[in-house]
């Protein structure tokens, strides 16, 4: 149905662009000349084949399929960026998935009902404006403060600017993203496909470790208000409460800090920057609520919260539509919720939207070893031509 071959070439002729000198990882960070370098090249062959496009200010790019002039809208998309010495497949093949399926709907001269837009947002990876922030920024999505301004500023970016960048979205009926999985789950279960039906919430907070700082080689051990004494007890704590849950929960200990970090000086305090992610965020308040009580027994130990980025639910509407189109077509799929975040999480605040991921090897992302098989990926593009389909007539 979709042409594999052309997707691919189109993927590894602007994806490949930041690649280093080792031929190996990728940088096309946002805002760098990289990732200019790779928008401008999409946009140009975007409009050799005949399509809208629309850069704004803030480096989203839109290119837009609409023969009929509808006044209706499905939107696909996912980013172009990527981080530091990343991968190929990583937002890229959301990209030219989408890019692919525009082609083939036109080789095709598929009658639709709605416009077809294909988002490629800029900056969904970490930078100086934090992740997912061109997605946001088309919702209106960013809390602007004095730090966002100074922080726009970096960028030669202004706050007119961003909010240039809203969108009107009430004619967009879907927002559908295809992503690499980024973990093994597929793979080593020997699924096709994920239909995604939510994307975890994110929550982080600082543990703090307070003694006193004092000469290593003149106090005595009895005499010691040593904070390294209590980091053993507080890490047991906080894997003693995550095992009380089950997937998709995950507790990570991000960092431990160790303040002032000299051989002669015994530490001052102690930070444990630590992160809990999960499909329901009462799970991820449970959590932290039993680490408080943890902390508050302890004089000497302080707790506070670094982030909060609740969970989202999915599109129940479509996610139906797509597993009723994954089973007409024999495929072996896993409904499943994603532990990484994605631009779909930001749009679904504002349209309703849905995922499918495509196996990624090993497991493996943020890497240059980041790999996903054609004959997944041509499967896993092959289902997101279908629902686009079955979505465009049904919605």
């Amino acid at each position: 149905m979709i042409n594999i071959d052309r997707l691919l070439k189109n993927l590894k002729d602007i994806g490949e662009i930041g690649k280093g000198l080792d031929g190996k990882g990728i940088s096309r960070l946002a805002f760098s000349k990289e990732y200019y370098d790779a928008l401008r090249k999409l946009d140009n062959l975007a409009r050799s084949k005949g399509f809208d496009t629309k850069i704004d200010k803030i480096g989203n790019l839109f290119i837009t399929y609409n023969p009929n002039n509808k006044g209706k809208f499905i939107m696909i998309g996912s980013h172009l960026d990527t981080v530091k010495n990343g991968g190929l497949y990583d937002g890229a093949l959301g990209i030219f998935s989408g890019f692919e399926i525009l082609e083939t709907l036109k080789d095709k001269k598929r009658h639709l009902n709605h416009g077809i837009i294909l988002a490629c947002f800029n900056a969904e990876e970490g930078s100086e404006m934090g992740g997912t922030f061109g997605s946001r920024s088309i919702c209106g999505n960013n809390i602007i403060s004095d730090e966002f301004k100074e922080k726009l500023a970096f960028y030669n970016l202004t706050l007119d600017d961003v909010k240039s960048c809203e969108m009107n979205l009430s004619n967009v009926v879907a927002f559908l993203e295809i992503h690499i999985e980024q973990g093994g789950t597929l793979e080593n279960e020997k699924y096709d496909v994920g239909i995604v039906d939510g994307i975890v919430g994110i929550t982080r907070y600082n543990i703090m470790i307070n003694g006193t700082a004092n000469h290593a080689g003149t106090t005595p051990m009895n005499l010691r208000d040593d904070p390294i004494r209590k980091l053993p007890n507080v890490i047991n704590k906080l894997y003693k409460e995550a095992k009380k849950f089950d997937q998709p929960f995950v507790m990570t200990i991000g960092n431990i800090i160790i303040k002032p970090g000299m051989y002669n000086v015994i530490p001052g305090s102690v930070e444990v920057l630590t992160e809990v992610r999960d499909l329901e965020q009462s799970n991820i308040e449970e959590y932290y609520d039993e680490i408080k009580k943890f902390v508050k027994a302890d004089e000497k130990l302080e707790i506070y919260k670094n982030i909060e980025k609740p969970s989202v639910k999915l599109d129940e509407n479509i996610i139906k539509i797509m597993i009723k189109t994954a089973k007409e077509n024999d495929y072996n799929f896993k409904v499943m919720s994603s532990g990484a975040g994605h631009d779909a999480k930001e749009i679904s605040k504002k349209i309703p939207t849905a995922m499918i991921f495509i196996p990624s090897i090993r497991g493996v992302s943020h890497s240059p070893e980041e790999y996903s098989k054609p004959e997944d990926i041509e499967l896993g593009v092959n289902l997101f031509y279908d629902c686009v389909v079955e979505i465009d007539r049904s919605i």
